[in-house]
């Protein structure tokens, strides 16, 4: 008998230490998640569009920590606050760009439409695109495939035979370099300045080429590889009056978006060729000289708010319309509500139409008498935005 209690007073005791050691080191832990999880809502609150992946491990007395940041001065923060857990620090986190690449850090897209996918490889998830044109930061290589950060802060996968790799110099010498905007919706540059002629490639509104000169009715240009080639007159514009001489109008937002009826739904797609719902706002906003951010989610926080009111009286046209859930409130039981969900985005045009893409573009009206109806999305309304406006939160692309 006396043998038992002394074996079961062992394990309570052995139990207790365990308890205890538990104890500390879940507190020891928490003190380390928290500055990861402050410093990561600081500098990537939306991992969209910015990188701070960070894990940290404990092994004895040391803390290892891993991952990469985009900043070297972000880095030196986390450490200076992991520093009070009074661990050996052992520092595994990578400063991007990567040093591995070199000075070869920007590119330089070459192709009308460049895709950028959310893990290396072409049957990977497409997240968004760039166009010709346009400098992309690289970030690293995996593979065959470069991570880049468009012009919009967005990031992704992408091939490198879309682009030129080029140093930071390089990319200055392109971004100052003269250049035409490509205003037409589809088209070629020629071999030669006939419409006979054989093209070098294909181009979409919105490409950025060097102006190499113009003609009485053909503009010479060089894309960034060198290639160089024609593209008639009237399908370009001095990038230097770009966002200057074209400024959003509402009737010229309600044209671009016409003239893009029928174009396909393509999820990811930011180009002519194919756009989602947020893809064509972008679009049809960049060839009239603004930018508005990549998802539809993110655009609903630029611009103004504006109240519909009943009967949508209050919107004019080129607004933003959101899409998705509602906030809801808490429930009487004490549970918490639904937040806000935007999943999609339009464009109004008037007299309760509006313009979006969804299975292609097209339009469609909250008007239950209308013949385009959709009852659907008047359901899911949520809010609308204006952003033919001068305020901060949407740049133009003069200033891009």
């Amino acid at each position: 008998m006396k043998k038992s209690i002394v074996v079961l007073s062992c394990i309570v005791i052995l139990f207790n230490a365990c308890t205890e050691k538990s104890a500390d080191h879940k507190g020891s832990e928490a003190n380390i998640l928290a500055p990861v999880k402050e410093l990561q809502k600081k500098y990537a609150p939306d991992k969209r569009v910015a990188v701070f992946n960070i894990k940290t491990y404990e092994l004895g007395n040391k803390l290892i920590v891993t991952g990469e940041v985009e900043k070297e001065e972000v880095k030196k923060e986390l450490f200076g606050r992991l520093t009070a857990e009074k661990k050996e620090l052992v520092d595994s986190v990578i400063v991007l760009p990567d040093e591995k690449l070199g000075d070869k850090t920007y590119g330089i897209i070459t192709v009308s439409v460049a895709n950028m996918r959310s893990e290396p490889g072409e049957n990977q998830e497409l997240g968004s695109q760039v166009l010709m044109g346009n400098i992309v930061r690289i970030l690293k290589k995996k593979g065959g495939w470069f991570y880049i950060q468009s012009p919009d802060k967005y990031l992704g996968w992408a091939d490198p035979d879309q682009m030129i790799r080029v140093s930071k110099k390089e990319a200055e010498d392109w971004r100052n370099a003269k250049k035409v905007f490509v205003t037409n919706y589809f088209g070629f540059i020629q071999q030669q300045p006939s419409l006979q002629s054989y093209p070098v490639c294909d181009i979409t509104g919105g490409a950025l080429l060097k102006d190499l000169g113009t003609t009485a009715s053909w503009t010479k240009v060089e894309l960034a590889d060198g290639r160089v080639g024609f593209i008639q007159k009237s399908n370009v514009i001095d990038y230097e009056k770009w966002g200057t001489k074209l400024t959003p109008v509402a009737d010229n937002i309600e044209r671009t978006g016409k003239y893009l009826m029928g174009v396909p739904y393509l999820w990811g797609g930011t180009s002519t060729k194919g756009v989602d719902c947020s893809g064509f706002t972008k679009t049809v906003y960049l060839l009239n000289g603004q930018l508005l951010n990549r998802d539809a989610n993110q655009q609903a926080d630029q611009g103004e708010p504006i109240e519909p009111g009943a009967e949508f009286e209050n919107l004019k046209k080129g607004d933003l319309l959101f899409f998705g859930r509602k906030e809801e409130n808490a429930m009487p039981d004490g549970r918490q509500g639904k937040p806000e969900k935007i999943v999609h985005v339009g464009i109004y045009l008037g007299n309760r139409e509006y313009i979006h893409s969804s299975g292609k573009v097209q339009l469609n009206s909250f008007d239950p008498n209308s013949p385009i109806f959709e009852e659907y999305n008047l359901k899911r309304f949520v809010r609308a935005r204006r952003v033919i406006t001068s305020t901060p939160q949407v740049a133009e692309v003069k200033t891009h």
